[in-house]
């Protein structure tokens, strides 16, 4: 539940300071739903090499939280978001999560300081 919590205020931050940076909360909303909800969605659809790697390289690879089976590395299974599996652990699914958040603070306080002098 806490990190359910942390997942969406984290969404919540990106959403604010990407806003920030653009200028335009439409075009932010935008971008924060095709970074955080389109992967989730496309990962029904695409081969698993494929889907597997979006769900490791965009925020969402912070619902990893919210995963109800464990993956074990060893264990040869097919690891599908539907089922509820994902291939970043929790805490390593937010920790993308944290750095696109980072980085998109950093993008939006400089965007700031250089446009708000």
């Amino acid at each position: 539940m806490v990190g359910s919590a942390l997942l969406l205020s984290l969404v919540a931050v990106l959403a604010l300071a990407l806003g920030t940076v653009l200028r335009n909360s439409a075009g932010a909303i935008t971008i924060v739903i095709v970074l955080v909800i389109l992967p989730q969605i496309l990962a029904f659809a695409l081969p698993l090499p494929v889907a597997d790697w979006m769900l490791r390289l965009t925020p969402a690879a912070a619902f990893a939280v919210q995963q109800g089976a464990t993956h074990y590395p060893q264990v040869e299974s097919n690891c599908l978001p539907e089922s509820g599996c994902y291939p970043l652990s929790p805490g390593n699914g937010l920790a993308v999560l944290c750095v696109y958040v980072a980085v998109a603070l950093v993008l939006a306080g400089w965007r700031l300081r250089r446009r708000d002098v």
